[in-house]
Parts: C-alpha cells; structure tokens; sequence
C-alpha cells in the first residue's frame, strides 16, 4: 500500500482561508498609494486662519476675534473649493459656515457697542453711577424717557412743599444749589449730582405721606427725576440695578446726614454725635419726638446744670476749710459730721514733751 503524499493532499473547501475582494482591493491602493503635492496656498491660508480663530482667549473681544477669523477663513475656503477645487458641495458648505459667523459677528458688535449720552447725563454717570461700575446699558435704561424726566428750576421756586406736597417722586440734580427748609430753618444744601430728596424716597412707603421739608432752589436748577410707580416697575424687571440703586440712595443719604451734623454744635463747639436719635427727628418736632434743635438745647442745659453743680461743691469745700482754719486759730477745733465735740488745742509744751 502506498501512502499518499503530502504535496498531492487537498484541503477541504471549508478549511480553505477566504480572501475579501474588497479587502484585496484596499491592499492594493494603499501599496500602490502616492503622495500629491500640497494643495492650493488659499487652503493652506484657509486652515492657519482656523486654527488662530480656535486658539483666541475668550470675553467679549475674544468671541469677536473668534467669529471674524471664522469668517475670513472659511470665505477663503469658499473661494477655494469654487475656483480651484471645483466641487460645489465644498462651496456650499463652507458659504454656509460663512454666512452664519458673520451674523454672529454683527450681533456682538452691536452688543459692544458704545453707548453715549449728551452731557448732562454722561456727567451724572461720571460722578455717581461710574465709580461703582454701573454698565452704560443699564444706565441707559434707568435715564430712559419711559421712565425718566428732565426738568428745570428757576430761583425761588421750589421743588417740594413741607406737608403739601406727596413723596411721589425721587430727583437728582445735575446743576445748581437748591436749600431745604424746616420749619423756615434751613437744614443743608442740595448741590449738584445729588439727590433732591432720597431720604423722604426711602423713608415713604405708598408715596402718599408728604415732605416734611421745602425743597427751594437758590439758583437756576436742571434736574431729573423718576415717578415712583414707573422707577419700582423697572426696578422689579432689573434686580442688579435695583441692589446699584439702593447702594447709591444709601451713600446719598449718608452724606446728607453728615452735613447735617455739621450744623448742629454745642454752645462750647462741641459736636453732637451723628448717632444720637435727635438726628432722626430732624425738623420733625412731632409724634411725640422732640427736634434736634430742642435736643441740642436741653444738652447744653444739662451741661450747664452739672458746671453750676460742681462750683457750688468747689465753693463749700473752701468754705469748710475756711471755718476750720478759723476754729484752729481761735483756739478750737471741731470734728466733722452731725456730733461736733469741742475740744482744748494741744500745747506746744506738750507736744514737745511727747
């Protein structure tokens, strides 16, 4: 028997490796796969434009640098893929791209854009809203005509009436002096980029208790001022602008307090504490709380009553020790208290002696 040899053995069909044509096919470019030359300068200009638009730091200009390289680096892909490539899927797609940054640069333009206002505004701003970084837009909300009125004062007329006029209001002055009265006693000035009237704004609840100061300009005034339902309204919309506001009226209010401390003094030039709860009732003198001007009187009284008090103490005690040194000279001696007890001056002898 001979035995069959190796090199004449067929395999099986099923045990035979099965090559994918497909596969073939791959194997077959990417050995016969060749390097082209570098594409056109536009695409290679196109794609270093993307990259410096991905690579931006971010804000406001950030995002504006970001887009507006986005739109010239796929403009110059457009051109490209049109002209040199000649595919029109190319040119739509990159169009496209285009297209949509360039509206989103022209929305943050107008976002950035600077805001300006005549001069009388930009002043307010400058002084009062600026240092504590109020944006311009929000400002220009509150100085809107929708909610903000300009006004003009001339000298002597006045502003607010004490127990007349309604707390409807709240003012700021951009130029001029204006003078506040209580009682016809004038309590401070109101000079410009103030507010007019921002404790009785603050301390009013409805809007229908009335001032209890006058409010009269001593020269020709420009101011502006807010309706009290109109400025809540927008207050409510914008809380930041509220809590801005709220920090301005506290500051405003603040410095009036303190310049009226400046006027009230002591008979001897001393001040008196801006703390004290007189300065609170100020040019009230009503609801069973006395004025700052009757306070500052029975101070001053009391000063007076503890002065008088401790020379009468200073004057009996001389008058004591006068008496004494009489007795002593006279040749008696007297113990204090209620039980005096005569008794004879010891003898120089004696004395010695001991």
């Amino acid at each position: 028997m001979s035995t069959p040899s190796l090199m004449n053995t067929s395999l099986p069909v099923s045990l035979t490796p099965h090559v994918d044509p497909e596969v073939m096919n791959s194997t077959e470019l990417l050995s016969t796969c060749q390097w082209i030359p570098p594409q056109h300068y536009l695409f290679q200009l196109a794609n270093g434009v993307l990259l410096g638009a991905v690579a931006c730091p971010g804000g406001k200009h950030g995002v504006l640098f970001m887009h507006s390289c986005f739109v010239l680096g796929f403009l110059l892909l457009s051109i490209w893929s049109w002209v040199i490539l000649c595919a029109p899927d190319y040119f739509s797609w990159n169009f496209s791209f285009m297209v949509v940054n360039a509206i989103q640069t022209l929305v943050i333009l107008y976002n950035i854009r600077p805001v300006k206002f005549c001069d009388a505004l930009e002043g307010v701003y400058v002084t009062v809203f600026q240092p504590l970084r109020v944006p311009r837009h929000l400002y220009k909300k509150l100085v809107s005509p929708d909610y903000c009125t300009l006004g003009t004062l001339h000298e002597g007329e006045v502003y607010a009436s004490q127990g007349i006029s309604k707390i409807e209001r709240l003012g700021l002055l951009i130029s001029g002096r204006m003078a506040v009265y209580s009682n016809h006693q004038e309590l401070h000035h109101v000079v410009a980029k103030e507010f007019i009237d921002s404790p009785e704004f603050e301390s009013a609840v409805s809007g229908d208790e009335k001032y209890q100061v006058s409010i009269v300009a001593t020269s020709t005034c420009r101011f502006m001022f807010w309706q009290r339902g109109g400025l809540e309204y927008l207050l409510i919309k914008e809380p930041y602008l509220a809590n801005l506001l709220r920090t301005v009226l506290g500051r405003d209010i603040t410095n009036k307090l303190y310049s009226l401390n400046d006027k009230l003094a002591r008979t001897k030039g001393f001040r008196v504490d801006i703390r004290l709860p007189s300065i609170s009732a100020v040019g009230r003198g009503q609801q069973g709380f006395p004025s700052a001007v009757t306070c500052n009187q029975n101070l001053s009284r009391e000063a007076g009553l503890a002065h008088a008090q401790s020379e009468e103490t200073l004057e009996d005690s001389s008058t004591c020790a006068d008496t004494e040194r009489t007795e002593l000279l006279n040749g008696v001696s007297r113990t204090s208290g209620p039980g005096a007890v005569l008794r004879p001056p010891v003898s120089p002898r004696s004395s010695v002696g001991c």
